[in-house]
């Protein structure tokens, strides 16, 4: 059991002390018909100072440092109706009766006045936890500005609560009460209710933005969206109630500072309850689609995990038709694998089928669908089985299908291992992100066959030189096959790998006719690790890249996935970016790779673009996200960008000299006027030339793109 130290408690005692004291003042202000006002200031200044004092006091709590959405919501669930009980108890046992004749109320009786400081208390007590619970929920994935709207909120909300204090006029956008006649502020009564006013709408507007601040709703699953949004209107009805109920007459009859406090408090979590309210309702048509995404994501990243591990080819298989009729939420998935000797293939695998129904797959031969497959190695998608001729090729004692999709699961030489089928019950089950994901799968598949036959070869070779081979191969099957074409962007990629393989990786992704988004990356170490860590990010960029728009989000989403799974030793610099056609941009973020170099045909210079960024797999979430930065760059006609690997900047000659970035940045500029083709060229032989007869170290890859 943790030790309590006594000085631990000390603001708890302050806070105590000063209740204690505040009620004695009322207590003597009650029976006395004597004003001093300087005792009424000393009074407010110590209750306003118990503010601060226990604000620090909470955010040493570990129940106010917890980041989970789920258990930060409950605590602030059982906050509220704890006060409720609270206020409910205590307005049974006091009779609480308050004057109207002047601000603030005075309490009638005795009564009323112990009901005053007993709510007042409860205020202090409970609402400052609650906002720091709502304090959590802003500062997830929060924006620069949100400091900002709190720095002016609070900065705001002290103005108005001294200036109440001072001038005891309540706080709200049309000021109507008026300063008694002998008040010596009379004359300016018009002006101070002015400044009250601005002083309270500067307030409601900050409390109002930082309210808007509610992302970690999308993160949510679809459940929890519908439990959240049916207990954000009984939220929404407890803080609406309670102010007029509980707050509005009792707190400011005993401190006009806990009646600022009380007041701007509650706006600010009824602010928050209704947009968050509105928010879930809004993202509760679209939970369906975002869960599923999550779930491909997550069925990827665990489907690689398996493979990296496990070697036995049953297991990797039925694991496979498992996870994808899990995730398209399929009727009945079978895999068939292909024998290219003889022309025959069996069910290696199934989901929902029975043995008879196996059987009788397997005594096909082939079949039209699987001819179709294996002659054009493209996916085939039948919508309206019913009528295909293929159903009485492929499934003649299936009357329940609808739909059916295969893909091949193609080795990286072309080689055809097999056919993932899966069937759906409704025609027209099957759309384009049902065939990607599939496609996904198969690939997943293909490591593990590539490296199924790979590790037969253990046995007779060194297991240095098997994990290099593995490694090869795995790397080689992550390169994209073909260039992308686009009608203002000229895109030229090289890779050469070195002896000691190491994880280089890129690609490419079309967002549209006019955009194109690349990754790079580079995972620490050699061999086989880094090529399965390598394989597991394409698995998980790929499907990241077809839901999230910005390089930033992309890297981040990454990371979360990733980190878990990775070897503390073990890290990856990526470098995600996109070229927008519409706005001639560059919008880029880097976890730790190396810089973009940027040539302005303009200027004929060069800019090194080095946003800050640490690598994937250093940090779970937090410090990652605050170092992550994603820059934009406009870019001209005949600019070049050059995107590449530490492979090329540290690759060293004889006298053990670097290549460096300023070797490449001047080939670049004496060949910036020829087509992109011949300027790679240009490198390629300004790299040979630098290396002599030295061997690369470590993987090279380059991506140069020019602006037409």
């Amino acid at each position: 059991m943790k030790r309590i130290r006594f000085r631990d408690q000390l603001p708890l005692l302050y806070i105590i002390l000063a209740g204690l004291i505040a009620f004695l003042f009322d207590v003597w202000r009650f029976y006395s018909s004597v004003e001093i006002a300087s005792l009424t200031y000393i009074n407010e200044a110590i209750i306003l100072s118990t503010i601060p004092i226990y604000y620090f006091y909470l955010r040493k709590r570990p129940i106010f440092k917890e980041n989970d959405v789920k258990t930060t919501i409950r605590n602030f669930s059982v906050l509220l109706i704890a006060l409720y009980i609270f206020v409910l108890l205590n307005k049974q046992v006091f009779s609480a009766d308050f004057s109207v004749a002047s601000f603030p109320k005075a309490p009638e009786n005795i009564s009323s006045l112990l009901y005053s400081n007993a709510i007042s208390f409860a205020a202090l007590l409970f609402l400052l936890p609650m906002i720091l619970l709502i304090k959590n929920l802003i500062g997830f994935r929060y924006k620069k500005r949100t400091r900002l709207y709190m720095a002016i909120a609070l900065i705001s909300a002290f103005a108005l609560t001294v200036w109440t204090v001072i001038f005891k006029i309540p706080p709200a956008l049309i000021t109507t009460f008026s300063i008694p006649k002998s008040s010596a502020f009379q004359e300016w009564s018009t002006q101070i209710a002015v400044v009250t006013s601005i002083l309270f709408g500067i307030n409601v507007v900050s409390m109002f933005l930082l309210a808007l601040r509610n992302s970690w709703i999308t993160y949510l699953k679809k459940k929890e969206k519908a439990s959240f949004f049916i207990l954000s209107a009984l939220m929404i009805w407890l803080v609406v109630y309670i102010f007029d109920f509980a707050f509005a007459d009792a707190v400011p009859a005993h401190s006009l500072v806990l009646g600022v406090f009380s007041n701007l408090a509650w706006l600010f979590l009824l602010f928050y309850s209704v947009m968050a309210g509105l928010n879930l309702f809004m993202h509760l048509p679209t939970a369906r689609v975002f869960d599923r995404k999550m779930n491909e994501v997550a069925s990827l990243h665990d489907l690689s995990r398996a493979i990296s591990v496990e070697a036995d080819f049953k297991t990797i298989v039925q694991l496979l038709v498992d996870r994808s009729a899990e995730v398209l939420e399929t009727q009945y998935t079978w895999l068939e694998m292909y024998n290219a000797s003889d022309g025959s293939s069996y069910v290696a695998a199934s989901k929902n089928l029975s043995s008879t129904e196996i059987k009788a797959l397997n005594k096909q031969k082939t079949h039209s669908v699987s001819t179709e497959i294996y002659r054009n190695h493209k996916p085939v998608i039948i919508n309206d089985f019913d009528k295909s001729e293929a159903r009485q090729d492929i499934m003649p004692w299936k009357e329940n299908v609808g739909s059916l999709a295969g893909v091949p699961v193609s080795g990286a030489n072309g080689t055809l291992f097999g056919i993932l089928y899966t069937t759906k019950s409704a025609s027209f089950a099957f759309d384009p992100d049902d065939v990607q994901m599939l496609e996904a799968y198969a690939n997943q598949a293909s490591i593990a066959f590539e490296n199924a036959e790979l590790m037969k070869k253990f046995l007779a070779r060194e297991r240095m030189e098997q994990e290099l081979q593995i490694a090869r191969e795995v790397q080689l099957r992550l390169l994209p096959q073909t260039k992308p074409e686009l009608t203002h962007l000229s895109v030229e990629s090289l890779t050469i790998p070195a002896y000691e393989v190491g994880g280089d990786y890129h690609d490419f992704y079309q967002i549209s006719d006019s955009g194109l988004g690349l990754i790079i990356g580079d995972v620490s170490g050699k061999g086989t690790s880094a090529a399965f860590y390598m394989a597991e990010t394409k698995g998980i960029i790929q499907s990241l890249a077809r839901t999230l728009a910005s390089p930033r989000d992309i890297l981040i989403q990454a990371n979360k996935i990733l980190y878990p799974s990775m070897e503390r030793k073990a890290f990856i610099s990526l470098l995600a970016a996109f070229w927008d056609g519409n706005s001639n941009t560059l919008h880029f973020a880097r976890a730790g790779h190396c810089p973009v170099i940027h040539y302005s045909a303009a200027g004929n210079s060069i800019h090194y673009l080095q946003p800050p960024g640490m690598a994937i797999g250093l940090d779970k979430g937090m410090m990652f996200e605050q170092l992550l930065q994603e820059k934009s760059v406009p870019t001209a006609t005949g600019d070049i960008l050059a995107f590449y690997t530490d492979g090329l900047s540290e690759a060293r000659n004889p006298s053990a000299e670097e290549f460096g970035e300023e070797r490449l940045a001047e080939a670049i500029i004496a060949h910036a006027h020829l087509p992109l083709e011949r300027l790679k060229e240009a490198i390629i032989d300004t790299i040979l030339k630098f290396l002599g007869d030295q061997a690369l170290h470590d993987d090279l890859t380059l991506i140069l793109i020019k602006i037409k």
